[in-house]
């Protein structure tokens, strides 16, 4: 029996862990001491650091941003990242998004794609490797970060605050399949102002910089409000001298905001077939009239682009808020490799200075690029052709950004196969049972292979 064979006796254990990891709520919230996003990645590091005694690994955390599983020994070192935050929940989940609940032969729960799940896989890849007594040329690190969705400080913190090495090759199961060789820039903006006429007013919608947000509530005085209609999902409601408006949305990855439908500016669409009698109010729906709309490729604000290779611009709206005179307009946008990331920046700040708000750069970070005949990126694509059997796949670009950026020759190399569904960063987010066959397959041979 092969090595591709036997990891598959752990199969029950990974489905076990995989429900037991689901169970830690593990989104980002305001720090505490000893636990820079809060209590829940804390909590999820510590649920990984007793998994990783419990197989027998030694491991090692650091100050609650990130820790490592070793295994084996070696002059270099292949690099295993992933990461233990979820993206909230949001709404409206069949199955509880922390319950680890099986249902149709599938794991229900937020983590179960992105990115639990396959860092589980491929811990018992290690685990399947050590047990048989393999011996490696090259030492294997499974690095786990807790800050991934929301900016990766994480391995900011533990690459250069605490300067531990760089894996000197390494791979992420934190996309799709084949080979993930080129992730776009990011950058994300802040759009904020103040304002002196707004105090009764409220509206919010989304969670973060990387969804589609799913619903916008709003709250607007009566007065300022004339010829009120239903339109496009969005529903009024006359509570006293406030009307109530919800707005339900089609949540989606913010690397991919065309395939979901934006609550956000779902809402906003409605308000200006409105006579809105409040100038301050009026100028935030002009201000999503001219540059928002319902785009998702910047056009309206001047940054559409395309580099031929590896595709367009996206533009997501991830959040806005509307609370006590204060606006805040979260804004994520994936830049083409072969654009400049600081051209898109000085075109967006000039169009949102311009129109007299406070335009504050979030993050920018650079984009990844691997060469398609490297050894990483070239046995990696042997591997999954081999057990997958897919022939015409090819190495691809995605918008999505993952650990690979932050460390060095590192590409995303799965989880997601073509047959599944991709629910990453949506409810009901689940993992079909009958696919971790092959994602054990995939990741015993990869981890053998690039260390052998």
């Amino acid at each position: 029996m092969d090595l591709k064979e036997k990891v598959l006796k752990y199969k029950d254990e990974v489905v076990k862990e995989i429900q037991n990891a689901i169970r830690v709520k593990s989104v980002k919230e305001a720090p505490l001491p000893g636990m820079p996003f809060g209590e829940g990645p804390a909590k999820a590091l510590d649920h990984f650091m007793d998994l990783a005694a419990r197989l027998g690994f030694k491991a090692e955390k650091f100050d609650n941003y990130a820790m490592h599983i070793d295994m084996g020994e070696g002059e270099e070192t292949l690099g295993i990242l992933a990461h233990v935050d979820v993206v909230p929940e949001g709404d409206n989940w069949v199955h509880p998004p922390y319950g680890g609940i099986i249902e149709d032969g599938k794991i229900f729960g937020r983590g179960t794609l992105d990115d639990k799940g396959p860092a589980i896989i491929s811990l018992y890849a290690m685990k399947a490797i050590s047990d048989a007594g393999i011996k490696l040329n090259k030492k294997v690190r499974m690095i786990l970060g807790a800050d991934e969705e929301s900016g990766s400080a994480c391995l900011k913190y533990y690459f250069g605050t605490i300067n531990q090495p760089y894996p000197d090759l390494a791979f992420t199961p934190d996309s799709s399949f084949p080979v993930t060789y080129a992730e776009k820039g990011s950058i994300r903006v802040k759009i904020k102002k103040s304002f002196n006429t707004l105090s009764d007013v409220k509206i919010s919608g989304g969670n973060a910089f990387n969804s589609v947000p799913n619903e916008a509530i709003g709250e607007i005085p009566v007065n300022m409000l004339d010829d009120v209609r239903n339109l496009n999902k969005v529903e009024f409601l006359r509570e006293g001298d406030v009307y109530k408006i919800t707005s339900a949305g089609i949540p989606a990855h913010g690397a991919k905001p065309h395939l979901g439908y934006n609550a956000v500016s779902a809402l906003f669409e409605v308000l200006k077939e409105l006579n809105v009698k409040n100038e301050e109010l009026k100028g935030i729906v002009n201000f999503y009239d001219k540059f928002v709309k319902m785009e998702t490729d910047g056009a309206s604000f001047g940054v559409k682009c395309d580099d031929g290779e590896t595709g367009a611009l996206t533009l997501n709206l991830g959040k806005m808020t509307l609370e006590d005179n204060q606006m805040e307009i979260w804004i994520d946008m994936r830049v083409p490799v072969k654009i400049k990331n600081q051209d898109i920046i000085d075109k967006l700040k000039l169009v949102v200075e311009n129109y007299g708000y406070e335009f504050v750069l979030h993050s920018n970070t650079e984009p990844l690029y691997v060469d398609r005949e490297s050894f990483l990126v070239s046995t990696l694509m042997d591997i999954y052709q081999e057990i997958t059997g897919d022939k015409e796949s090819k190495p691809k670009a995605i918008g999505g950004g993952t650990y690979a950026k932050y460390a060095k020759n590192a590409v995303a190399f799965g989880a997601l196969l073509p047959s599944q569904e991709d629910r990453m960063h949506q409810r009901d987010e689940y993992l079909e049972i009958s696919k971790i066959d092959t994602l054990l397959k995939i990741y015993v041979e990869a981890i053998y292979r690039l260390a052998k």
